[in-house]
């Protein structure tokens, strides 16, 4: 008898949690929904919504998806150094920036098959992201932490500038 008396009150606890979850869902929807709409007016009266002025790279579908992909696998390689400087792993972020993002011949080859088509500036700024990655390998190879987390700033501007210049 006991057991099945915990047990129904197991199951009314889990109702009044689900019913409770459910609430607070339902009461806190409307409040997104008004942050989303005051947002929306505030980008209209702030004129925000403006033409993409940006240069089109000018290249074929099939390289975009890719060229997307390489500017992703960027991203996951910058996120593994901060975690290696953040861990204070200066060989791991050093080795990380070094192999994945600093310049050398393949990323020039690589780089050079969307500069083609986008012009000596996409390349001039993909070679300034690179060659970045490669003083932020040198920084923290030296175990200089507060140099490399400064340098893996300007690296991140570069890679800002790039994407305010240039779009698919």
């Amino acid at each position: 008898m006991a057991d099945f008396v915990v047990i129904l009150m197991e199951n009314f606890m889990k109702r009044i949690l689900l019913a409770t979850t459910a609430a607070c869902l339902l009461a806190t929807g409307p409040a997104f929904a008004d942050d989303h709409s005051t947002m929306h007016e505030m980008m209209i009266k702030e004129d925000t919504h403006r033409e993409d002025t940006r240069v089109e790279i000018k290249i074929p579908e099939q390289m975009k998806v890719m060229h997307k992909a390489i500017m992703r696998s960027h991203l996951d390689t910058l996120s593994k150094v901060t975690d290696a400087l953040a861990a204070d792993n200066m060989t791991m972020a050093a080795q990380i920036a070094r192999e994945n993002l600093g310049w050398n011949e393949s990323q020039e080859k690589m780089c050079s098959r969307f500069g083609k088509s986008a012009g000596k500036e996409f390349m001039d700024l993909g070679k300034a992201m690179h060659s970045k990655a490669d003083e932020l390998a040198d920084a923290a190879g030296a175990g200089d932490r507060d140099k490399a987390f400064a340098i893996l700033a300007v690296l991140m501007k570069n890679c800002n500038a790039c994407h305010e210049k240039f779009r698919h």
